[in-house]
């Protein structure tokens, strides 16, 4: 049996602030001059530009809920200020601005059902959209909204209101569908296929059950979303330049100066394994979600393989406050004694990221950091040992050289998943849980990680070396034993001292597991945490003191600036129609 030898060595070592941009719409503009009637317009080239919309939006949606989730890192102490009143206005925009003119020019050219197909899949991802910003806001315009003659200041609806008009247009949308006799080219996401179109949008109503606590509606529901090829995503490309159709993460992190973006502790830790494939404890995801380009951070530890003796011992990575601030300063006093303690500010083998709410400056960890890999994002696959090599005379340590750049890996030809087959089935296992029928429950759980690693592990690299590929035995090993830990866990467990579970209960898992599937994808992890209260193992705020986690978001300012009707909220806690309270000791 190998053994690791706590054997002290002298290391070698030698944002995420995304800027999102803030698009000013008024939602009473009378007349757009450069706006098509619809004897003028076609339709495939507006939904062409509603698809693009929609990704838009979804996209910020998916990048916020990701955030607050954990899935990815968070910049900035106080949540109020992270979201301000800017943090909406793209989607808000995408929807009211882009969307809502484009669909009612398509409905109109509809006169003898030619465009059925496409005013059918144009209207369920409205409705999505809609739902959406319900989630993350609450009441928002829509009765009175892209009616300027009538309505140049509309007013708000009651946010149950708009989850009903949203359901009732994906009903139109499923009409519309069945009714529709040949698809389109321009479909960017089905090519064409309308029973598909018709899947995903039996899974939004689903999606809805499930967040308005219909749970025998969420176990019932037929024909939605139950295999990797249905899966509901946008395909980016690899073009670099006009236009840029890469991975927005690939593109930030795939540069001649390194990567610009952090991945999360949280879930770096989650997945690694207490020593990766060494201890045979590591998510098989984890070599496709993260690209590390360094084998040791500062103030933790890798592994050092010696020639000599073919034994291995831990390496510790010293204390560097130039690339790492935090590896030279204390825990935070509300981390000690914590699981956390172990991952707030240096991850274990080489990955390189940050914890929630860290706001340090940048330092030059550009080419240290650990970047996005082939999945989601097109990235590179890590090929990279878990540990280093140091030859028997003890004269040369082995490193790996594996630093991003322009066009590495799979050059940006990733996705924006949107709905996976793995979501839906980690939906009816919180279904099952809340009508106390464990067995299905435990079927579920195990299908949505199945899908999910199945899915994940089909990305490729063409330059990576798979050898350190997980094996199908790898992979079932995986799912037994994470299903195991699901079997065995309680339905409720107790938090310790600290507001940490003293063991995990099963929304714990379930909701690691879930929120593990969503990476590239994180919309829903914000409604999980508010619906649930789960899972409770997520990090603590760097900040003891970071203000309320959000119950809502701000209304965009775009609209709060255009539109007298929308009055600005002053603080984060209005509760969304479905919101029942619930709290997570994470938060």
């Amino acid at each position: 049996m190998k053994k690791i030898y706590n054997v002290l060595f002298i290391a070698f070592l030698s944002a995420l602030t995304v800027f999102q941009s803030c698009e000013t719409v008024e939602l009473e503009m009378l007349e757009n001059p450069n706006s098509l009637s619809p004897d003028q317009a076609n339709p495939s080239l507006l939904f062409n530009s509603v698809q693009l919309s929609y990704r838009n939006g979804v996209s910020s949606f998916n990048n916020i809920g990701a955030q607050l989730g954990r899935i990815d890192y968070m910049s900035g102490r106080i949540y109020f200020n992270n979201y301000g009143s800017g943090t909406l206005n793209g989607p808000w925009g995408n929807l009211f601005s882009s969307m809502n003119p484009d669909i009612a020019v398509i409905e109109e050219s509809n006169t003898d059902g030619s465009y059925d197909y496409i005013l059918g899949a144009s209207k369920a991802m409205q409705a999505h959209l809609m739902m959406l910003l319900v989630d993350y806001v609450g009441d928002i315009v829509w009765s009175e909204a892209n009616m300027p003659l009538d309505f140049p200041n509309p007013n708000l609806d009651d946010d149950a209101a708009v989850y009903d008009a949203a359901l009732s247009l994906l009903n139109e949308a499923s009409s519309l569908l069945q009714g529709a006799s040949v698809g389109t080219s321009t479909d960017l996401f089905y090519e064409g296929d309308g029973g598909k179109w018709i899947k995903f949008i039996n899974t939004l109503k689903m999606r809805a059950a499930l967040t308005t606590g219909d749970y025998n509606g969420v176990i019932n529901a037929t024909n939605v979303i139950e295999s990797a090829e249905d899966n509901f995503t946008f395909a980016y490309g690899t073009n670099l330049q006009q236009p840029d159709t890469r991975h927005p993460d690939y593109a930030s992190d795939y540069t001649d100066s390194g990567a610009g973006l952090y991945r999360s502790n949280w879930l770096m830790n989650l997945m690694a394994g207490t020593y990766g494939d060494f201890s045979g404890n590591d998510d098989p995801r984890r070599r496709y979600y993260f690209y590390r380009q360094n084998a040791v951070t500062p103030g933790s530890f890798t592994l050092l393989f010696w020639e000599a003796d073919e034994n291995y011992y831990l390496y510790d990575g010293a204390v560097d406050a130039a690339s790492l601030a935090c590896s030279a300063q204390d825990v935070p006093s509300h981390l000690e004694f914590t699981e956390q303690e172990d991952y707030w500010c240096s991850m274990r083998l080489g990955y390189w990221g940050r914890i929630h709410g860290n706001n340090e400056g940048i330092p030059p960890d550009s080419f240290t950091r650990t970047a996005t890999g082939v999945y989601p994002a097109g990235g590179r696959f890590d090929d990279n040992l878990d540990w280093v090599i140091l030859n028997p005379d003890q004269s040369n340590i082995t490193f790996y050289d594996a630093a991003v750049g322009l066009g590495r890996g799979a050059g940006g030809a990733g996705i924006e998943p949107i709905i996976l087959s793995s979501y839906v089935e980690f939906w009816r296992a919180e279904a099952y849980l809340m009508l106390g029928q464990d067995d299905p429950a435990e079927d579920a759980f195990e299908a949505g990680v199945t899908e999910s690693v199945n899915y994940v592990t089909t990305f490729t690299d063409p330059t990576a070396d798979t050898s350190l590929a997980p094996t199908a035995e790898d992979i079932s090993e995986f799912i037994a034993d994470i299903t195991d830990e699901f079997s065995d866990a309680d339905e409720n467990t107790a938090l310790d001292a600290f507001d940490w579970p003293v063991e995990k209960s099963k929304l714990d898992i379930l909701g690691e597991q879930f929120f593990i599937a969503m990476y590239g994808g994180g919309a829903d992890a914000f409604n999980f945490i508010r619906r649930t209260g789960y899972p409770r193992t997520l990090a603590r705020n760097i900040d003891p003191n970071p203000g309320p986690f959000p119950r809502t978001l701000l209304y965009p300012s775009s609209e709060v600036n255009a539109n007298p009707n929308v009055s600005q909220r002053q603080d984060n806690l209005t509760q969304v129609f479905w919101d029942a309270g619930v709290t997570n000791p994470a938060n």
